[in-house]
Formats: C-alpha cells, sequence, structure tokens
C-alpha cells in the first residue's frame, strides 16, 4: 500500500481523532523565539506517531499504523548524522508540550524510530 493511500485511509480518522485530543502548541512550551519550522515539522511527526500508537484497533487498522511507523522511520533514517542530531533535540524539546505516556512516547521516539 503506497504512503499516499495510507495517508487517505488515515484522513478521517485523524479529523475524528483530532476532535478528542487537545492541540498542544509548542510555541507555548519552548518559547515564541527558539521554536523554527523545523520544530513545527518535527510536532507534526510526533502528532502522526502518537495518532499511529494511541489510536484504538477499532479506530485504526493496526497492520495500516505499524506500515506507516515503518514508513516514517525508514524516510527519517535517510537524514544526515548533523540533521538526525537536530531531529533527536527537536524531539526532546516538542516532548515538553505532552503530558504522561504521550511525553515519554515522544522522548523515545529518536530510538523507536531509529534514529541513534
Amino acid at each position: 500500500m503506497s504512503p499516499m493511500l495510507i495517508f487517505i485511509i488515515f484522513m478521517k480518522p485523524i479529523m475524528t481523532l483530532l476532535k478528542r485530543f487537545p492541540i498542544r502548541r509548542i510555541d507555548f512550551i519552548v518559547g515564541k523565539q527558539s521554536v523554527t519550522q523545523s520544530h513545527h515539522l518535527i510536532k507534526v511527526i510526533a502528532d502522526m506517531a502518537i495518532f499511529l500508537e494511541f489510536t484504538d484497533e477499532n479506530s485504526l487498522n493496526p497492520d495500516a499504523a505499524v506500515e506507516m511507523m515503518e514508513h516514517i522511520a525508514a524516510e527519517l533514517q535517510l537524514l544526515k548524522d548533523d540533521e538526525k542530531i537536530r531531529v533527536i533535540d527537536s524531539f526532546a524539546e516538542i516532548a515538553k508540550a505532552y503530558r504522561g505516556d504521550e511525553s515519554d512516547f515522544v522522548k523515545a521516539l529518536p530510538d523507536t524510530l531509529g534514529l541513534r
């Protein structure tokens, strides 16, 4: 299944779940001056990973969720080492915008996605 098809399949459940999950603005957590465009992009990745990990299997096919996480990991592993370091640092900062299990999950994303 192509990544675009997976994305299209996820759109309806994502929109449904966004109503249940609070949106966390990272500029309030790390400060407006230090938020970069890459922080926002990394937060999108974190939000998608949280969605894939924490959505129940009645709302999202578990095999599709795993496939998409593997695709995200494969793409990020193609980054140069210095870019990976910036992504790892961004996940650490962005994790502060979440609470509990979600925060722990985002802190662990660099390892989960094979960036270290």
